[in-house]
């Protein structure tokens, strides 16, 4: 992927400063690309925008037609409902008047409905609007005969059917839709004409382009056919600086890798060296320490007093010095040889549930957060495919220093969450502990550097050996603290960590 991105590169920086001398070496080649490029965004350009407006003729085809179609279910509607009217007063049987119940109270909101979707197009919106009082009155008509009729005065409903405003509101009604729909009719006639008018004249112009399209294809063969040579040149040329960059990568990056290798091994040998003569001297101190011991005995026997108390004391501190510096030396050796030994451990990939694996840590710990008094919380944590040795040698490091620094005499809190971004996974370890300056923030990942007063045992190899395992891991590690107000180490790592077939050196 990296040396098509690279390559691409290359290729665009060698078009934009080579164009200028292209253009005054070939200016009929580049001047006719232009203008076959002017013309072909012309007819496409054009060709949208007629084929916008052949979309929007048709939605407003379609508009009027849903619109017509409206008022026609209008009008059957009213027809329904009076003909249901005008069965329940011949007839008097209560079935005929079902459909006048369930449909003449939908009357006025569909007229309403209309008035409200009226298409812009239509020229005499106002018509629309004067049917409502007129069906307003034909409602109020019909159901005064039905109460007449309700009330046994049949023959009465009847006469009002008969010489009432009723059939003349109805055909003022149908005579105001009917006019309505005409206009529509007359607008959807229009319409198809015009476009069928765009549709002739986009085959006219797509007719155009395509001969525009076989003249510049024939003319764009000429030009290739006569810079064919140049161009397998040009690729020949391409194709060889290519290959030299990328035996110079291949050389940088195992000169990269020999060198790490160097840095691993020297570490190594250096620290198991270094072991050699520290045992010798804490084997010559043991010695030195018994034949002091000796010493001051033989002296007391011989000058039959003991020797002065603070010379004992004075000599028994002075080991105690060298004791506890060699032991200082020898966990120091150890921290280098641990980092160096996992620095050339392959990584096994395999898919790891962080809950439980957080769970175990804190399970592990359980007696020192007792003691402490505080409490834990584990939030849902995304599963990620890595190497677990290097994974629970990170949070092990990260959960144990949130233990050792808590504040006495406050409730202390750790909590460890995660979640999904893009392509990485987010993991948090946050603590309301004693607190790291920000001038550390940095300090704090480099081995053998701490932070903050001294008053906890540690040779400031945790967090650097986390960083160097964060990486090895293709993640990072940053941190978010101030002193008393506790911290967040934030753990970026990629969903699947990358193989590595590296063994250990």
């Amino acid at each position: 992927m990296l040396r098509r991105v690279w390559r691409v590169r290359v290729n665009a920086h060698r078009f934009l400063r080579n164009f200028p001398a292209l253009v005054k070496s070939r200016p009929r080649e580049v001047g006719l690309i232009a203008a076959a490029a002017a013309i072909l965004l012309f007819l496409t350009l054009f060709s949208f925008w007629l084929k916008m407006q052949l979309f929007r003729d048709t939605e407003t085809a379609e508009a009027l037609n849903r619109y017509n179609a409206k008022l026609a279910e209008f009008v059957q509607m009213l027809r329904t409902v009076e003909s249901s009217q005008r069965g329940y007063l011949l007839a008097g049987t209560p079935g005929f008047l079902k459909p006048y119940t369930k449909m003449s109270g939908d009357l006025v909101p569909l007229a309403e409905e209309l008035v409200a979707d009226v298409p812009k197009q239509v020229p005499e919106a106002k018509t629309v609007s004067a049917v409502i009082p007129l069906l307003k009155a034909k409602l109020g008509e019909m159901a005064q005969t039905i109460a007449f009729a309700d009330m046994g005065q049949k023959e009465q409903a009847i006469e009002l059917l008969k010489d009432g405003p009723g059939q003349k509101l109805t055909g003022e009604i149908e005579a105001k839709v009917h006019k309505i729909q005409a206009q529509g009719d007359a607008l959807i006639r229009i319409n198809g004409e015009k476009q069928r008018w765009l549709q002739s004249f986009k085959l006219v112009i797509d007719g155009i382009g395509a001969l525009v399209i076989i003249v510049f294809s024939f003319l764009s063969l000429s030009l290739l056919l006569r810079s064919n040579a140049a161009m397998r040149a040009a690729q020949d040329e391409l194709a060889k600086s290519n290959l030299e960059l990328e035996e110079t990568v291949a050389h940088r990056t195992a000169a990269l890798t020999r060198a790490n290798e160097e840095i691993q091994r020297f570490a190594y040998i250096v620290s198991h060296d270094l072991r050699s003569p520290l045992v010798n001297i804490m084997g010559f101190t043991s010695e030195l320490e018994a034949l002091g011991k000796e010493l001051f005995q033989s002296v007391s026997a011989a000058n039959c007093q003991p020797v002065p108390e603070n010379l004992a004391k004075d000599f028994d501190e002075a080991f105690g010095f060298i004791k506890s510096s060699i032991t200082r030396m020898d966990s120091l050796i150890s921290a280098i040889l641990r980092i160096s030994r996992e620095g050339g451990r392959p990584l096994r990939r395999e898919p790891i549930d962080m809950n439980a694996l957080v769970e175990g840590i804190f399970a592990a710990t359980e007696h020192q957060i007792r003691e402490k008094g505080a409490i834990v919380k584990t939030g849902p944590l995304p599963p990620v495919v890595t190497d677990r040795i290097a994974l629970e040698q990170i949070f092990s490091n990260l959960i144990d220093n949130a233990i050792k620094f808590l504040r006495p005499g406050v409730q202390g809190s750790i909590a460890v969450e995660g979640e999904t971004r893009g392509g990485e996974i987010v993991y948090t370890v946050s603590d309301n502990g004693r607190g790291i300056d920000p001038k550390d923030h940095q300090r704090i990942f480099e081995l053998f550097r701490r932070s903050g007063q001294q008053d906890i045992p540690g040779e400031g190899i945790g967090l650097a050996y986390v960083a160097a395992s964060v990486r090895r891991l293709g993640g990072t590690i940053e941190v978010e603290s101030g002193l008393g107000r506790g911290s967040i180490f934030k753990v970026k790592l990629p969903r699947s960590v990358a193989r590595q077939d590296r063994k250990a050196a």
